[in-house]
């Protein structure tokens, strides 16, 4: 099963809970509860207005809720698959998963339905990122841009009544939404987990040649990736966007550098972003965010299917200190 297709991934390749069901619209569409301290399940399109839905699926209780976020290409499904623990991509010294070299299989090990046995936690599918069933996003015009997606997030976390704050979990791609959507909606983020993300500090460990072929990689799409973004100008959107508030925050950072043996050689000849340029802005990204930058993560790009019992205890750590936080709030009123 492969669907390794995120920022990262694409750059290689082209230089991846049972219970009650919401009850639905006669259209199909998933409406969410209308008192959220019941917190339904929630497995289908959401309505998010202007003619559009976004498929979203939650689970578990309480608080605060925790948003997954996929990276480029991928999906809600990607948090409810591990890395099969037999498979010897575990022990290979590079990561093999964009190529599609590893088993992915649905497991109650994965971060998803390990973080709703502890706290709320939802996720959802960009637009084209799956076009199979008849449960999809409605589809966008691709290469697109970070503020759409923010938008998109706004909307349905809007739709789906679900509280804030939230404690906010994003891999590759999706750390340029969760950066934006901090500073767009800073009362609604009460804390950040960045799995081996993208991020706008980038630009200060590598070159603009190197930038610029990477944000021309990551704009391409084809009929197997259809999802296209633009980095340098996510870059200057956050950049340009209200500071980021303190929060409580960790960083974690792949240790197995991505293959490029595998890549055609008039693509190899390409000069793009190195891992060392990106493990270079991942320690600057802790440091702006005053996080620890866990870097022994016996992972390659993808951790959260590598390692997903690290990444949930991870969420936990910061959602108690959500909770804690709440809690000496409450106190002191």
């Amino acid at each position: 099963m492969a669907r390794r297709s995120s920022a990262i991934a694409l750059c290689a390749a082209v230089l991846a809970l049972a219970g009650c069901t919401a009850p639905t619209n006669d259209d199909g569409a998933v409406q969410p509860s209308p008192d959220p301290a019941r917190q339904l399940d929630v497995d289908g399109v959401i309505d998010v207005g202007d003619g559009r839905g976004i498929y979203a699926k939650c689970a578990g209780q309480g608080h605060p809720t925790v948003i997954l976020i996929a990276g480029k290409g991928n999906g809600a499904r990607d948090w409810q698959d591990v890395l099969a623990p037999d498979d010897p991509a575990h022990d290979a010294p590079l990561d093999g998963l964009p190529w599609g070299l590893g088993t992915l299989e649905p497991s109650d090990d994965a971060v998803f339905p390990s973080v709703a046995r502890f706290t709320r936690v939802c996720t959802y599918d960009r637009p084209d990122v799956r076009i199979d069933g008849d449960d999809v996003t409605t589809p966008r015009a691709q290469p697109h841009t970070v503020d759409l997606d923010v938008d998109d997030l706004h909307a349905l976390m809007t739709s789906l009544e679900e509280p804030g704050p939230y404690v906010v979990v994003s891999h590759s791609y999706g750390g340029l939404i969760a950066a934006l959507y901090a500073r767009q909606y800073p009362d609604d983020v009460g804390g950040l987990v960045m799995v081996d993300t993208v991020t706008p500090l980038m630009a200060d460990v590598t070159s603009a040649d190197r930038l610029g072929n990477w944000d021309a990689s990551n704009a391409t799409t084809s009929p197997q990736v259809r999802e296209g973004v633009k980095l340098i100008d996510a870059f200057e959107q956050i950049n340009a966007a209200s500071p980021l508030p303190e929060l409580p925050a960790v960083v974690l950072s792949a240790d197995k550098p991505w293959r490029t043996d595998l890549l055609p050689a008039e693509i190899a000849r390409v000069e793009t972003v190195t891992f060392d340029d990106w493990l270079a802005s991942l320690e600057l990204l802790a440091a702006e965010l005053g996080a620890e930058n866990i870097t022994q993560t016996m992972s390659g790009h993808d951790i959260y299917l590598y390692n997903p019992a690290l990444v949930t205890d991870e969420i936990r750590g910061i959602v108690d200190t959500v909770r804690a936080d709440d809690s000496a709030v409450g106190a002191a009123q």
